[in-house]
């Protein structure tokens, strides 16, 4: 039994507007889901083609498609996956990923490597 689901005009801009937040959030989770919503709703693309396209198995589509059936533009979304939150600034990121870059002598400790073990080290 096929079923065809036509969305609304004032529906897909929604979406296409979501879409275009997600870009600029750098949300590539999102992006994914809803494009690949909007392929296959608006433009037809077959699940196959676009679970090949964007990487994703089809059951995960048709969980992301009955979503949007039961939930509507709100199923659009991701939650945070919990824990804590982080204790370093991005500025203070940015510097630690910089001094691990640049090894433990640029850090200013004696030795080539990171590690404790006297093993890892020529000494």
């Amino acid at each position: 039994m096929n079923v065809r689901i036509q969305l609304s005009r004032q529906t897909v801009k929604a979406m296409q507007r979501r879409l275009q937040d997600a870009y600029q959030r750098d949300d590539v989770r999102l992006v994914r889901r809803i494009q690949a919503l909007l392929d296959h709703l608006v433009n037809e693309l077959p699940v196959a083609v676009l679970s090949t396209q964007w990487g994703f198995s089809p059951p995960c589509f048709y969980e992301w498609l009955t979503a949007l059936i039961l939930d509507g533009l709100n199923s659009l979304g991701y939650t945070s996956s919990g824990g804590r939150k982080a204790k370093l600034t991005p500025s203070q990121k940015k510097r630690l990923g910089e001094l691990i870059d640049a090894g433990p002598e640029a850090a200013g400790f004696g030795a080539g490597c990171w590690t404790l073990r006297a093993s890892c080290c020529a000494c």
